[in-house]
């Protein structure tokens, strides 16, 4: 389970903005999380009528996941897809205890890290702050 595939992030418009209209935020530096966890059984309500949802909107897997760097705060082009890069293989390295947790309460998550630094992190960093943000949406979700 060590991929991060397409299917896993979140490019369908609808759910992006389920996401950002009805999810919760928090912040851990370097990163501002918007999350949102909601039954199975919810995502035929958002795509009625058809039976197999368009491929950016079907859930092969419990998450999707979109990655943010804000030009204004990154000037440089080649900077912020590195920080994505080491965003997302930062998530491929720590979603599994996420990926149980989801399976085992039969829910589907769409998250959106978007990086807020003002200057460019190294990889250990990053992949520190991702590790605590999955554990700490895990609590938040636990809670819930």
């Amino acid at each position: 389970m060590y991929t991060f595939r397409k299917n896993e992030r979140l490019a369908n418009y609808r759910l992006q903005s389920m996401l950002f209209e009805n999810g919760q935020s928090f912040h851990h530096h370097p990163l501002r999380v918007q999350w949102m966890l909601f039954p199975e059984e919810k995502l035929t309500e958002l795509f009625p009528g058809t039976r197999e949802h368009s491929g950016n909107a079907a859930f092969m897997y419990p998450a999707k996941l979109l990655v943010s760097v804000s030009k204004k705060k990154i000037k440089r082009a080649t900077d912020r897809n590195r920080l994505k890069r080491l965003v997302k293989e930062a998530y491929r390295k720590n979603k599994n205890g996420f990926y149980s947790f989801l399976l085992e309460r039969q829910e589907l998550g769409l998250v959106a890290m978007m990086y807020t630094a003002d200057n460019v992190m190294t990889y250990k960093d990053i992949e520190q702050a991702v590790a605590e943000v999955l554990k700490k949406l895990i609590d938040k979700a636990g809670k819930a």
